[in-house]
C-alpha cells in the first residue's frame, strides 16, 4: 500500500458498491474485505461503533475478486 493511498470510510465504500453499510461490515467481519480499525473514540455513547477504513487498493482487489459482471 502506497503512503498517499486513498481511505474511504464504511460508509463512503457502501456508497461506492450501492449496498448498505451492514453488508460492509459483514464482509469485513467475514474477511472478504480487509480493513483498518480504529480504537474505540468515545465512551459517551450507549452503543458503540467500530470506527473501519479501507484501503483504496484494497477495495480495488475486493470489487475485481467478488463484483464481476
Amino acid at each position: 500500500m502506497d503512503s498517499n493511498e486513498k481511505w474511504y470510510s464504511v460508509k463512503e465504500v457502501a456508497a461506492r458498491r450501492g449496498v448498505s453499510c451492514d453488508t460492509v461490515r459483514r464482509w469485513i467481519q467475514r474477511k472478504l474485505l480487509r480493513a483498518f480499525k480504529f480504537p474505540g473514540r468515545s465512551n459517551r455513547r450507549r452503543r458503540v461503533y467500530d470506527c473501519f477504513r479501507i484501503a483504496e487498493s484494497e477495495l480495488d482487489r475486493f470489487t475485481r475478486a467478488n463484483m464481476t459482471s
